[in-house]
């Protein structure tokens, strides 16, 4: 029997950042930046797999799936300029919305009855319609996926305890630059903030 508590009818599952510049062998930001390392590893444990089966888990049990996407302008004026990491984005030209890279890849791909909001930041909260579109639905517990653990799972982690909601993340619905890494945020960092746990268990929780 599963230990992990989903509110009833307060619980949404978030699938973000796993668009095609982010995890495919192809993609500008996750192929070019990390040599094909990270889409290599995400490929080779089946974590865009097992997100998947998360979500029609979900969505039979009725719980929101939302996904988030991170995107910008073809011509960037919405890119932030104060780290590294949006100059890499400028450079590689990568997550233009529109274009194939900033799509949902296929394995997780968005279902008619999902939402699919977007954002131009680490947080899956911050300038976008998250926050008012839980609020509406009375959603008040997260269950938190995508890539990368040390990315949008954690920005987004402690953006939401910071307003208030719970949280649960599947150790094997997400991964980071490396595996130290995962281990490292997930043990030291999120457990702090999260129920951590495996996809299997919220599954036999949603049945």
């Amino acid at each position: 029997m599963s230990t992990v508590t989903l509110p009833k009818g307060q619980t949404a599952l978030l699938i973000m950042d796993c668009q095609n510049d982010i995890v495919h062998e192809d993609g500008k930001f996750g192929g070019k930046l990390t040599g094909g390392t990270m889409p290599r590893r995400i490929r080779e444990q089946g974590i865009l797999e097992t997100i998947s089966k998360l979500a029609a888990a979900a969505r039979q049990a009725g719980v929101p799936v939302i996904h988030v996407r991170h995107a910008y302008r073809p011509d960037y004026v919405d890119l932030p300029t104060n780290a590294p990491l949006w100059a890499n984005m400028k450079e590689l030209q990568a997550l233009q919305d529109g274009s194939w890279g900033a799509e949902i890849h296929d394995t997780v791909s968005a279902q008619s009855q999902d939402i699919v909001l977007v954002k131009t930041r680490v947080s899956a909260f911050y300038a976008s319609p998250l926050a008012g579109i839980l609020e509406a639905q009375g959603l008040h517990h997260l269950i938190l996926t995508g890539v990368a653990t040390d990315g949008v799972v954690e920005g987004t982690a402690r953006d939401g305890i910071d307003r208030g909601y719970s949280l649960t993340i599947p150790k094997d619905c997400c991964i980071a630059t490396s595996e130290e890494a995962h281990q490292v945020i997930l043990g030291g960092i999120l457990s702090a903030f999260a129920s951590v746990c495996e996809a299997d268990d919220i599954i036999q929780a949603l049945a």
